[in-house]
């Protein structure tokens, strides 16, 4: 596959050509997969560095393999593209802090860099692009000018230097920007978190698992300061709140047109941890909007969206059609049902909306848009373990008591 007449400026034209190639093979796919166009990989223009890597390493195989059989060529073919991919994903995660694609959802993958099935296409595709594609682009090169192959080259790599330079830039930025993110997020107003990630629009069209990658982090973060940040706030709100009425007049008033409709007190009739939807969602509702009141943000919002939180009117233990299949799962499933009907029976905004949706965060993969829905996301999880822990030493005591009482009679039979 060499040829000893062709100069350097020459394979930097081919390597250009294979980069461009790769761009384009990408732009097909993910334009069709995502449905939109889409400028894939790492630099603004378009050109795929590692589609180029990989040409040539494949090309350097076929010269070192060219009289062996079909069979083994493939498996050497399959194990260098899966090197390369893999040492691609694994050196951009430890350098960047990002992981720029994830097949962690695919079976047969190592640590989400690489998985068997598209390691299987590129195999085929650097056969298909060894056989028939390389020889023909490298006879075409060869009668190029050599005036002209020498200023093609010097321009390209002039421009690729410039690309990479600013695309690193960027990629940095991203970084700083996700990691600033994590520090100030309690300090940062949603319109504000949604102008710094539309800042990186393309970066994350180009690697749309960067989004997930990204989405992760911030739920383990912000989930750890969440915690850490809101449990000394509900210690204090216990406190002030020992002594004096379970409900303020101003919370009553905030949620009484849910309390008088007939749809939501039926809410009472459905058991929930150890009570019933009815009155978990008032504990989880009243905490909310006290923390939120607290905090000076958006109280009756987050009053309203946490009362409605679990509107939902069957038994999550034992459900089926018409409410939910029973194959689908009720912890991923009910905040839209009752998001649903709590749009179906009152008018609620954007965030009441968001709270009811996403108030199993992290479960739930897309993350609370309001901080409002980070505290009601808090409160009911707290307040579930709580309740969960509180019922389970109730049956530990009743059957402590249950032993007790059975060797009362023992002994008593015994004297």
């Amino acid at each position: 596959m060499w040829n000893d007449t062709v100069n350097l400026f020459y394979y930097v034209l081919l390597f250009a050509i294979y980069c461009f190639l790769g761009w384009l093979l990408e732009v097909i796919y993910r334009s069709i997969t995502q449905r939109t166009f889409v400028n894939p990989g790492f630099l603004f223009g378009p050109f795929i560095p590692i589609y180029g890597l990989g040409a040539f390493m494949v090309i350097v195989l076929q010269h070192i393999f060219q009289g062996w059989h079909f069979v083994p060529r493939f498996f050497v073919f399959g194990l260098a593209v899966i090197i390369m991919e893999y040492m691609a994903g694994f050196l951009s995660e430890k350098i960047f802090k990002l992981k720029l694609w994830d097949y962690s959802e695919s079976r047969f993958n190592l640590q989400g860099h690489v998985c068997l099935h598209f390691s299987m296409i590129w195999t085929l595709l650097a056969l298909i692009f060894v056989t028939f594609i390389h020889p023909e682009v490298l006879r075409q090169v060869a009668l190029l000018n050599d005036v002209f192959t020498k200023t093609a080259a010097i321009v390209f790599m002039v421009y690729f230097w410039i690309d990479y330079t600013f695309s690193v830039m960027s990629l940095t930025a991203f970084r700083k920007a996700v990691a600033y993110i994590y520090e100030e997020y309690f300090n940062l107003s949603s319109v504000e978190i949604e102008d710094i990630l539309k800042t990186f629009q393309r970066l994350r069209e180009a690697f749309p698992d960067l989004n997930k990658y990204v989405n992760q982090n911030i739920n383990r973060r912000i989930k750890s300061r969440l915690d850490s940040f809101l449990r000394p706030i509900y210690e204090k709100i216990v406190l002030e709140m020992e002594g004096r009425r379970p409900f303020e007049e101003e919370y009553y008033e905030t949620i009484a047109d849910i309390l008088q409709h007939e749809e939501f007190l039926k809410l009472k009739d459905y058991f929930h941890h150890n009570s019933s939807i009815y009155h978990h969602v008032h504990d989880v509702a009243y905490l909310s909007y006290r923390i939120s009141k607290y905090l000076k943000l958006d109280y009756r919002s987050t009053a309203r969206g946490a009362l409605l939180h679990d509107f939902f009117l069957y038994d999550w233990r034992n459900h089926d059609v018409p409410d939910l299949p029973r194959r689908k799962f009720h912890g991923l499933e009910h905040p839209a049902i009752a998001a649903a009907n709590a749009k179906k029976h009152f008018s609620i905004n954007d965030m009441e909306e968001d709270i009811i949706k996403k108030h199993m965060w992290p479960l739930t993969f897309i993350p609370p848009k309001y901080k409002e829905s980070y505290i009601v996301s808090f409160a009911d999880k707290y307040l579930s373990s709580k309740e969960f822990i509180n019922e389970y030493k109730k049956r530990i005591n009743r059957y402590r008591e249950k032993k007790a009482h059975k060797r009362k009679k023992t002994n008593l039979r015994g004297d």
